[in-house]
């Protein structure tokens, strides 16, 4: 009989010791798929996404009147606005009286804009919600494929300005496909095959619409090289949960209307509240699913790699820094982590906290490539004067130097000890990292 230590050894520890290649097809997708669900519920609870969702909701709800505002400006400027808002409306049926509140604070926002106000603090409130909303996502994005640094802030600033400009028009067009994919199927509707075509295509095209959208999200948000066939089933799922959540937030808000009870004719809130904040939980979840199909063949690697020795850390640092320091004597285009990962054959996330600590200490700096995207390694030292003793030297004094400073003068060994330690050399420690 399997006792339950034997499962959690399974799958905390033997399922990545295995060598799916030999197997039959049923039981490889099954290691493969729990594998990634490992992945997926081990950074679910490590990077505490829950949080990031409940900061994320209250980001959404301080951003929500602005947002709408430049949504409606532009598709009343296409004469879109009746659609959007009828949209709008029917998602709070349940509770008219919220609509009206809230499509009063968009007309009192935007009726801003003739007075000149709007150029003045409303563009910095506009700016400065519409930045934090984006920003607490690509954090969010971050923390799940462990990127320490995010987009400096011109680039956050110009990027997310345009997606939020943009955003408006996307939905006007789509909006505007719909209504015209109605009008045809009207105009056809005797014909039977045609009408229930562009039927299903109307139902179908909205998860559609959404698939595509987090497919491009889970792409594009993270601050690193995101691979496309990664993404591709997360985005696929995340927009069908998120349709199958908006139907019951839809449907069965009569069913939650008690709650006008409670809150009276704020009843909506509560369930706009906790419907954003499980949306939230989808959308996370899915990122770290995509992260989980791009690093599942290293992630085993990366968790050994938490233990990791000294030796083997200062050995690894020496490694990259021979490799960086090979290229720029040979006049070659800096190193990102990309391209170093892939050239070492090491894990990418490792390979990205090693060049960090180098950057940190001093041996390394980092430079932007022309999109701004990805960061290029170059070292600041001369390189054949940048020897293996010197490298550990960085690393032994990374940190704060002088710890417990009234401590280690009432302790008569400590600066005994601390130069023995200082003194110790490796054996060909006068060894340049290019001449290895």
């Amino acid at each position: 009989m399997v006792t339950w230590n034997q499962i959690k050894r399974f799958f905390g520890r033997d399922i990545w010791r295995i060598d799916d290649t030999e197997r039959p097809l049923l039981q490889r997708i099954g290691i493969r798929l729990s594998r990634r669900l490992m992945i997926t519920g081990e950074g679910f609870m490590d990077n505490n996404l829950t949080s990031y969702a409940s900061a994320l909701t209250y980001s959404c709800i301080l951003a929500a009147v602005p947002v709408l505002a430049i949504i409606f400006a532009i598709a009343r400027g296409f004469n879109f606005g009746n659609v959007i808002e009828e949209q709008l409306r029917a998602n709070l049926s349940v509770s008219p009286d919220i609509a009206d509140t809230l499509f009063g604070f968009i007309d009192s926002y935007l009726a801003h804009t003739h007075s000149g106000i709007f150029l003045g603090v409303g563009l910095l409130v506009l700016l400065y919600t519409v930045v934090m909303l984006t920003s607490s996502i690509e954090t969010a994005f971050n923390t799940i494929w462990h990127v320490r640094s995010s987009r400096n802030i011109y680039r956050r600033t110009v990027d997310y300005v345009t997606v939020f400009l943009f955003l408006p028009i996307l939905i006007v067009v789509t909006s505007g496909f719909s209504l015209f994919l109605i009008t045809l199927t009207s105009l056809f509707s005797d014909y039977v095959i045609l009408s229930n075509t562009m039927e299903f295509v109307i139902k179908i095209a909205p998860m559609a619409l959404w698939c595509i959208a987090f497919v491009a999200l889970y792409k594009l948000m993270p601050n690193t090289h995101v691979k496309w066939r990664s993404v591709l089933i997360p985005g696929i799922l995340t927009g069908a949960l998120f349709q199958v959540l908006q139907y019951f937030y839809i449907h069965y808000q009569i069913v939650l209307s008690s709650y006008n009870a409670i809150y009276g004719t704020f009843a909506a809130l509560p369930m706009f509240m906790l419907w954003l904040n499980i949306s939230w939980i989808i959308i996370l979840v899915g990122a770290q699913l995509s992260y989980a199909n791009q690093c599942v063949d290293e992630y085993a690697f990366t968790k050994d790699s938490q233990n990791m020795s000294r030796c083997d850390h200062d050995s690894l640092c020496i490694l990259l820094l021979h490799c960086i320091a090979h290229r720029f004597a040979e006049g070659m285009p800096a190193y990102n982590i990309h391209t170093l990962a892939r050239e070492t054959n090491l894990p990418h996330s490792m390979v990205q906290g090693l060049l960090d600590e180098l950057v940190t200490v001093g041996i390394l700096s980092e430079t932007l490539d022309d999109t701004g995207t990805h960061r290029h390694f170059l070292p600041t030292q001369d390189i054949h004067r940048l020897t293996v003793d010197k490298v550990i030297n960085h690393l032994d004094n990374n940190g704060v130097g002088r710890i417990s400073l009234r401590w280690s003068k009432n302790y008569a060994d400590w600066n005994r000890i601390r130069q023995l330690r200082a003194s110790l050399t490796a054996k060909d420690g006068n060894t340049s990292v290019a001449d290895i």
